[in-house]
Formats: structure tokens, sequence, C-alpha cells
């Protein structure tokens, strides 16, 4: 019984690996369910990454620093839990600034867009 909970689990074919990729791009485009939106310290409220990517425009330092700084990013946290981009995750964590990290996420929707 083990083994087939194995395969089952795994796919015995390349398609079941195919629709959770689709699945994840959705997911990358799409809007945060909304329990899961980002609350910014300013009382901003995010649904998706190119709202994130918006919102680093105005954002003040003080803002972004709150939530990215040498202990955390709330950011690439969020990115990674509520989106499953752990790729983009890992670029806004080695942001060192709100440009750097508006660039990573811009990036990556072109990236999807293509």
């Amino acid at each position: 019984m083990a083994k087939k909970r194995g395969k089952s689990a795994k796919g015995t074919s390349g398609k079941p690996l195919q629709r959770v990729e689709v699945i994840i791009r959705k997911k990358i485009l799409g809007e945060a369910p909304e329990e899961h939106h980002f609350i910014v310290a300013d009382g901003r409220k995010l649904r998706n990454i190119m709202e994130l990517a918006d919102a680093l425009e105005t954002m003040s330092e003080e803002i972004f620093r709150h939530h990215a700084n040498e202990f955390k990013n709330d950011f690439s946290s969020w990115v990674k839990d509520v989106f499953y981009d752990h790729s983009l995750a890992e670029d806004i964590s080695r942001a060192k600034n709100r440009l750097e990290t508006q660039i990573a996420i811009l990036r990556r929707m072109v990236k999807e867009l293509m």
C-alpha cells in the first residue's frame, strides 16, 4: 500500500506536473484570497504582486524598512507563502532597497507574460 501512495502522489506521467505548473502561474498573476492580502504598515492593502510593485513606487523608505530589513523581509515571505513563487521570493530577499525589489518583481511579471 505504501508503494501505491508514493506513485499516486508523484504521478506516473508528466501531465500532473504540467497541471501544477499552470496552477502556480495563475496564482502568481492572480489575487490572493482576502485573508492573505498584505497589509502595509501605512494601512494600504495589497491583493496581488502587481499591487506590491505599484506600492513600492510611492512607499516611504521608513515603511519599506519596517517590512524589509536585516531581520526579516515580509514582502519575500508573502510572495513565497501566498503565491508560491520561491524564485521571486529569493530575488526579493536579496534586493537591497525599494527600487531593486520593484525591479525584481517587474522582471518576474514580464517573464511570466512572455
